[in-house]
């Protein structure tokens, strides 16, 4: 049994690896061709939905503000993005697409030739398979995060319906510096690392 879950483990490192691999090949020398990552999954973000919030692009898209705000400022200083105060709130930076940034041309993936190999009954148990070692995964991690992988995932799926409906991503209430209260939409702890 031990020796199985040890080849088990390297079979995932290894597809791990030629995964990671596959996406640097796919980049084609150019970081906004990649819509999976990086500054390509932010423009290709950005095509969907121009002139968003930094907190919320940063919650949508579960990066640190901080590391968002790098990205947007490599974007910004290459002419693909720019920041401006909202009419609304001056305080509040919305991100809007420039020209070149509406231009720039992007590649989505096609990850399907991947599971060609298998038949369709074998890619549902491959899918089914999946599920179950995700859901370990996610009732493992949800004993140590009081906020929980699947409830996260339901908070995301949410927000990100509220946004492409036009609607404020946490639900029209927002405290009195433009944040959120508890229980509207995501809760907010002195922790979170989206805060502005």
């Amino acid at each position: 049994m031990q020796d199985t879950t040890m080849e088990l483990w390297e079979k995932m490192n290894q597809l791990q690896y030629l995964l990671h691999r596959q996406r640097f090949r796919r980049r084609e020398g150019s970081p906004m061709k990649d819509t999976t990552r990086g500054q390509g999954r932010i423009l290709a973000f950005l095509k969907l939905k121009d002139g968003i919030r930094t907190r919320d692009l940063a919650y949508l898209l579960d990066m640190r503000l901080s590391s968002l705000n790098e990205l947007l400022g490599k974007l910004e200083h290459n002419g693909y993005i720019v920041r401006e105060p909202s009419e609304s709130d001056k305080r509040v930076m919305l991100i809007h697409l420039t020209e070149k940034g509406h231009a720039q041309e992007q590649s989505n993936p096609d990850m399907g030739h991947l599971f060609r190999c298998l038949s369709p009954e074998e890619q549902e148990t491959f899918g089914s398979y999946l599920d179950r070692i995700i859901a370990t995964l996610e009732s493992q991690l949800d004993e140590t995060d009081p906020r929980g992988c699947a409830e996260n995932r339901r908070h995301r799926k949410e927000a990100f319906e509220r946004c492409f409906n036009g609607e404020d991503l946490w639900g029209g209430r927002r405290g009195r510096h433009g944040g959120f209260r508890n229980g509207y939409g995501c809760p907010r702890h002195s922790d979170d690392p989206h805060r502005e």
